[in-house]
């Protein structure tokens, strides 16, 4: 399994380097579409979130966390689908490339970069097109206050733990990618993926590209800002404090732990 893994990532890499230098528009759409998939999911899951919260409190969080840990999934399988590119697992991708001599550490770096801005913009619209909606605001109320709340929380972590968070994060995500890529069937994709991310939704691991779509939501949403979490205003500069380290953190989780692993262990494919 572990080879044709492997194997899937030396195709998938020439594919994303390919488009990257000679379609760039086509690549850009893929990465925009990959934003939007986990914007509207993070904003689905913190709504259920807030109405099972709103509902009973005390049995509310603990099944709203359980919710929202498992459906975030569908993010990831919206995006394995589509076809979409998403920055957290193309560091693997890539990194496996690189050390196998598939592409260059500089063809590394423009994708990341070009897949992460990309990201950004689709995070950008997604959020735009859910605030014009009026579903999450009315008259200054805040109708997803667990939205807000998240926003605030992540915009005041200290930074160290913002980092070891997102090293995990991506950990996860990496993994749940390489389960995906070798299961059977599409069912079973389906059925692990969301099961697979749930420890780190669960947990608050922190992942730069859904964080996109948190803190657009927050910034696009009349009142949004004012939000607080246990006394904690939303921090727009610690907003993008999280997004830096969180990118920074994501990077090594993806390249290190899971694209570094697997390139060691196959190491003998690189003569080949």
């Amino acid at each position: 399994m572990e080879n044709s893994f492997v194997d899937k990532v030396y195709k998938s890499v020439d594919y994303k380097v390919e488009k990257v230098d000679n379609n760039l528009f086509n690549y850009a759409i893929r990465a925009i579409a990959a934003g939007m998939f986990l914007t509207l999911i993070y904003t689905f899951v913190t709504q259920l979130s807030s109405d099972f919260i709103a509902g009973d409190a005390s049995l509310g969080v603990p099944i709203a966390k359980l919710l929202m840990s498992y459906l975030f999934g569908i993010g990831l399988v919206f995006i394995i689908f589509m076809g979409a590119e998403l920055f957290t697992s193309n560091t693997m991708y890539l990194t496996i490339g690189v050390t196998h001599k598939k592409t260059t550490a500089k063809k590394w770096i423009k994708v990341l970069v070009i897949c992460w801005v990309f990201n950004f913009v689709g995070a950008a619209l997604g959020a735009f097109l859910l605030v014009k909606t009026g579903l999450f605001h009315s008259g200054g109320e805040l109708l997803n206050p667990y939205l807000y709340e998240l926003a605030a929380k992540k915009s005041t972590l200290p930074l160290d733990q913002i980092f070891f968070r997102a090293i995990l994060a991506n950990w996860v995500v990496c993994v749940v990618v390489y389960i995906a890529g070798v299961a059977k069937d599409d069912i079973g994709k389906m059925f692990i993926v969301p099961l697979g991310l749930m420890p780190f939704v669960y947990l608050g691991f922190e992942h730069s590209i859904a964080n996109f779509g948190v803190f657009l939501m927050t910034w696009f949403t009349p009142g949004g800002v004012d939000a607080s979490y246990h006394g904690e205003l939303f921090n727009t500069i610690g907003a993008f404090k999280n997004l830096g380290v969180a990118t920074l953190g994501n990077i090594i989780g993806g390249a290190v732990l899971v694209g570094c692993y697997f390139a060691f262990l196959h190491r003998k494919k690189i003569n080949k």
